[in-house]
């Protein structure tokens, strides 16, 4: 149920944006009903389901805790070797071992959970060196998850390229625990937000525009996340976006990013290389 929270607060928060694509339409301010399906039916390639569970599923991200020193990442007990560190230019096949998937979703006005119309539509592909998003579904929200290694202190980058006229928003997140996660939120409008999802109470740490950011089709944009002690770092394209501090959640957590849809689709965004580090 944790991530549920997720898709309600984005909503609050992109609501402000018009977008640069379609910002000329009104987004509805009614939020949608959300469902939840688990990353392990997708497989992390394409979906087109007709049932959903009739409760949101465990998360596949909650692990059992275990007491570890708070100086040391933790690490998947499932781990086979997966690099802690490392830079991905997305070359070769779609890595679904390493990386799981969770997609959470709207159903329609007047559609019901059964109803073919209530399946998300969406296809993620690795192919030439770009890892490829395609998002066919109004309000639809993809977390891709590295699991094999928990950080306490961690800097996530990432290069895209919009290759549609949409309206999307980019995501970056660390320290996913079972008590909540910090997120980094970029519009593809120029806003950002950075958000602490803690239990039952969500709370903004920070908002507003961002400068730094290039629009338009085929432009790319170089998104950076840091967490580091308690203070939380946004850089948009080499520009430091704003700092802020918190230290509600301290332990040692998954990192990971978000892709999501708005109400005018299709979203098509890739990847060309992503990168996780020490800060």
């Amino acid at each position: 149920m944790k991530k549920i929270l997720v898709v309600l607060g984005l909503l609050a928060v992109i609501s402000l944006a018009c977008g640069f694509f379609g910002g000329d339409k009104e987004v509805p301010t009614k939020e949608p009903e959300i469902k939840q399906e688990s990353g392990e039916d997708a497989g992390g390639m394409t979906t087109d389901r007709s049932s959903k569970t009739e409760s949101a599923p465990t998360p596949v991200l909650e692990t059992e805790e275990e007491e570890k020193d708070a100086d040391e990442p933790e690490t998947n007990a499932a781990d086979s070797g997966a690099p802690q560190f490392f830079v991905d230019e997305f070359d070769g096949p779609l890595n679904t071992t390493d990386w799981i998937l969770d997609e959470y979703f709207a159903l329609p006005e007047g559609v019901e959970e059964d109803d073919d119309e209530a399946k998300p539509i969406y296809t993620i592909e690795q192919e030439r060196g770009a890892l490829k998003f395609n998002l066919d579904s109004p309000y639809l929200y993809l977390y891709h998850t590295y699991t094999p290694h928990k950080y306490q202190d961690v800097r996530i980058d990432f290069e895209v390229e919009n290759k549609g006229a949409n309206t999307n928003n980019i995501g970056l997140f660390c320290r996913s625990t079972d008590y909540g996660w910090y997120e980094f939120i970029a519009t593809s409008g120029g806003y950002y937000s950075i958000m602490r999802y803690y239990e039952d109470e969500d709370k903004e740490l920070a908002t507003g525009g961002i400068k730094s950011i290039k629009f338009g089709k085929d432009k790319k944009n170089v998104f950076t996340a840091i967490c580091k002690g308690k203070t939380l770092t946004f850089i948009v394209n080499d520009v430091v976006i704003t700092k802020v501090k918190d230290e509600e959640i301290p332990d040692a957590g998954y990192a990971g990013i978000n892709i999501s849809s708005e109400a005018y689709v299709p979203v098509n965004v890739e990847l060309n290389w992503l990168s996780i580090s020490e800060p």
